[in-house]
């Protein structure tokens, strides 16, 4: 293959003689082999739950219109660029996110902070998937089992919203009278069935076995897909690509054909000019951007790095780039269509059915339309006054299902490729050490389908994967690549590869503006950080946003504590300054080895040519 004779830039000159021995001996890491291989790789693991669940609700609440205008200038500043700058690197070093460090050491803790979000997103995705399954098979159903309070879970606190004025009011009497409060046969159903909530993230209470087997399902699932490679996984790779969009278009041309579609589209859509100057819109809108990109993950590295060395890996990156966007528009459509259509059937104004703490049908009912509460409350509450109810559920769940299988595939095979790119030994056992690989995910993520493992999902995502860790990673992520590696070498790269040349102020945009962008929106999630919260709205114990902030520290500080070690104790022969000049590789050289082996190949094939017959 092209890549098969590729050794990284060495750090010094004993690397360089282990990493040839090693080389040898070391198994073809695989190369995507059809046209739009890469493509739909990018499709299946960028587009996922953020661009179904948490975009419209954000668009929503920021304003519509106005939100939408922030995220295009985000878009333009910091995904479209950094998305190509990590596809360009991943394909040209043939790396992934740890290895590819090597030519410019200094930044080698950014891969392991690459390698440190993905190991904590890694570990709760499955359970998600499983929350999405449970309700799949919940919605194979003639009432769905949220529909009533006649079940064995429901109390006397619960109400379904078709009660009638006498009956609801002699229900919240005497649930007041005891010091409570309603809820609804809906949030019921997510807490006490699906969850088996104990309302402590301290208080384990136990397993919730359904939820165990079914992610044991989803993770046998991950598995089967990745013990081939990724490269070989095609069919399931264009399957989970394409077959949401199909489901979206689905939903969404019956979200329009319903009665209150175009009063829902309007309210997502609907400017409003005065949030442009709310730093919270800003401050959503860009961490969106990242979150739904999938950036800082080292998955688009990984996956880059399978690319044949010519390939248009650059054309692909901006077809990608509109695709997520669009999609994320699209789900919007579709929800607030559907939105809409309750709204006309409550005969109340959407901004009471989509507002937290407001009423849907009646004052019983609320919706937590964000995250968790739009796929998991507010949907449920909606397909049930859908006609067909049963088909569009099933459809809808099914979705969220193959969204969720399908990132988290491209997230374990981002993760272990840097690990077999490490510990070449790995290649060499692929289907022994990737199903030790799951099984140990497997088994970091029984904490999260415990009585309280909603809690610690919560815990870990805000903390570990996402905001703080992630905009930290991104930002010494660009500016190790372009500064060290050199943004007029990742021009270069691009040139070299696919003849692409792109405009020069292209190099400003990576030095300057993608990383004053993750930097910005960092201090913005510091200086607007608040601790986690439960459902109810009361603070997590002090102990749990303590353990939150030690998850965020594990891949913010192996960036400056990799730094820190390569200068004292790597290279001792040589000085302060010539140790620094090593370690950004200001003397190096960054002709890919693929490359080489694109010219040698090119030179045998012409020696054979000519060789007489």
């Amino acid at each position: 293959m092209g890549t098969s004779e590729h050794v990284p830039l060495p750090t010094d000159e004993a690397k360089a003689k282990e990493l040839e021995s090693q080389h040898s001996e070391e198994p073809d890491r695989g190369q995507w082999t059809g046209k739009f291989d890469f493509l739909m790789s990018m499709v299946a693991y960028a587009v996922g739950l953020g661009n179904v669940w948490r975009f419209p609700y954000l668009c929503y609440k920021n304003g519509g219109g106005s939100f939408l205008v922030v995220y295009a200038i985000f878009f333009c500043l910091a995904a479209v660029p950094i998305f190509i700058m990590e596809v360009t690197i991943g394909q040209y070093l043939q790396k992934g996110a740890m290895e590819m460090w090597l030519m410019c050491p200094l930044f080698r803790g950014v891969g392991i902070g690459n390698v440190v979000i993905a190991f904590m997103c890694i570990a709760y995705f499955c359970v998600i998937v499983a929350w999405a399954m449970f309700y799949m098979i919940s919605s194979i159903a003639w009432v769905f089992p949220w529909e009533t309070c006649s079940n064995y879970w429901n109390d006397a606190t619960c109400v379904t919203g078709k009660e009638n004025v006498t009956e609801l009011a002699r229900i919240k009497a005497l649930v007041a009278s005891a010091g409570g409060h309603t809820q609804t046969s809906v949030e019921q159903f997510w807490e006490k069935r699906v969850l088996h909530d104990t309302g402590d993230i301290a208080e384990f209470g136990g397993i919730q076995w359904e939820l165990f087997f079914i992610m044991a399902a989803a993770w046998l699932i991950v598995y089967f897909a990745l013990w081939k490679g990724i490269t070989q996984a095609r069919k399931f790779v264009y399957f989970c690509a394409l077959f949401p969009y199909v489901l979206i278009f689905i939903l969404l041309v019956r979200g329009l054909t319903l009665e209150g579609a175009a009063d829902g589209i309007y309210f997502y859509l609907k400017p409003n000019t005065t949030r442009l100057l709310d730093t919270a819109v800003w401050k959503d809108a860009g961490t969106q951007v990242f979150y739904s990109y999938g950036v800082g993950f080292g998955a688009l590295i990984a996956l880059g790095s399978h690319n044949k060395f010519d390939h248009n890996c650059f054309k692909d990156a901006i077809t990608m780039c509109f695709i997520n966007g669009c999609t994320s528009i699209t789900a919007g459509f579709a929800v607030f269509s559907i939105l809409g259509y309750m709204s006309h059937v409550a005969q109340k104004d959407i901004s009471e059915i989509v507002k937290p703490g407001i009423s849907l049908l009646d004052s019983s009912k609320t919706i937590q339309f964000s995250g968790v509460g739009l796929a998991f409350l507010a949907y449920p509450e909606v397909a049930s006054n859908l006609p067909m109810k049963q088909v569009f559920a099933v459809l809808f769940f099914l979705m969220i299902t193959i969204l969720g299988l399908d990132s988290q595939v491209c997230m374990v095979e981002g993760l272990f490729t840097a690990l077999e790119d490490a510990f070449p030994i790995l290649r060499k056992h692929k289907k022994l050490s990737l199903g030790i690989f799951c099984l140990f995910f497997f088994i970091l993520g029984i904490p999260m389908v415990t009585y309280s493992g909603s809690h610690w999902l919560t815990l870990v995502d805000a903390y570990g994967a996402s905001g703080y860790a992630l905009l930290f990673v991104v930002f010494f992520e660009v500016v190790g690549l372009a500064y060290g590696f050199g943004a007029h070498n990742i021009r270069h790269a691009l040139k070299e590869m696919v003849g692409i040349t792109l405009p020069i102020w292209i190099e400003y945009v990576w030095k300057f503006c993608a990383p004053a962008t993750s930097l910005v929106l960092f201090v913005f999630c510091i200086v607007y950080y608040h601790p986690v919260k439960y459902p109810t709205g009361a603070d997590f114990p002090v102990w749990a946003n303590a353990f939150g902030w030690f998850l965020s520290s594990c891949s913010m500080i192996v960036i400056p504590g990799y730094a820190v070690y390569y200068m004292l104790f790597t290279n001792k022969h040589l000085t302060m300054k010539e140790r620094l000049r090593k370690g950004l590789n200001l003397d190096g050289s960054f002709e890919s080895p693929a490359k080489k082996n694109l010219v040698n190949n090119a030179e045998e094939l012409k020696f054979i040519e000519s060789t007489p017959q």
